[in-house]
């Protein structure tokens, strides 16, 4: 009984539990930029559209029965789908907060989660990815910044470096037990190396996006899927 008790006390609600809310929508967009890759825009916007359609009928199928069936279907999704609308810019505000105190020159942060590493790994590689972590470490997709994408060749080799060094210091300062994941065509296992890193904080997977599909960044290279250990 005591343990009951304590559980519906101290145990009920952790502190970690509110992490949920973004994560929820942090769990889901990193596929989308993988299924860009794999499938092409319009179908990674029509599958992720539907995935956020499930998700949202879901949560108004367990508020329509916790209100005891009481109020109308429509009434209910239409709130679902106003907390599933907060969930994004809960997430969006991590993202702007995080990356603007970060100052990366060469990456950006997208807050994500284990799950959507691990199915990543599962999807891209066929492959699940060890995760020496911390019980708190975070999560974060990791991407190259928008102007970017597709135009490091006009970014000398030393630049591409030292800016990579600036954004790992970077990293190892405000978050140094987080986890970093994303993928990109060509590999940068030796950029990482020239930049700090030792091999044992990355893991480098080649994964089964087909090589042409980088010709969108101007490349034909296969693509890798990379897990970044920054501690």
């Amino acid at each position: 009984m005591q343990l009951i008790g304590r559980h519906l006390t101290r145990g009920l609600i952790y502190r970690d539990c509110f992490r949920m809310i973004p994560a929820l929508v942090g769990t889901v967009i990193p596929f989308f930029w993988q299924l860009v890759n794999l499938y092409g825009v319009l179908p990674a916007v029509l599958i992720i559209f539907g995935v956020f359609q499930l998700l949202t009928i879901s949560l108004a199928a367990v508020m329509y029965a916790c209100l005891l069936f009481q109020v109308s279907f429509v009434k209910v999704y239409g709130l679902a789908a106003l907390l599933m609308v907060a969930a994004v810019f809960s997430w969006l505000f991590i993202n702007l907060s995080v990356n603007r105190r970060a100052g990366f020159k060469l990456f950006k942060l997208q807050f994500s989660t284990r799950t959507a590493l691990l199915l990543l790994g599962l999807m891209l590689s066929h492959r699940l990815v060890p995760l020496p972590v911390s019980p708190r470490a975070t999560f974060w997709d990791l991407h190259l910044k928008p102007h970017l994408a597709g135009n490091l060749k006009s970014k000398s080799r030393e630049e591409i470096i030292a800016a990579m060094q600036h954004d790992f210091k970077q990293a190892k300062n405000m978050m140094g037990n987080d986890v970093f994941f994303g993928c990109s065509p060509g590999s940068f296992k030796k950029l990482l190396l020239e930049a700090g890193l030792q091999e044992s904080q990355f893991i480098m997977m080649e994964t089964i996006i087909p090589t042409d599909h980088a010709r969108i960044f101007s490349l034909e290279r296969p693509f890798y899927f990379y897990v970044l250990f920054i501690r």
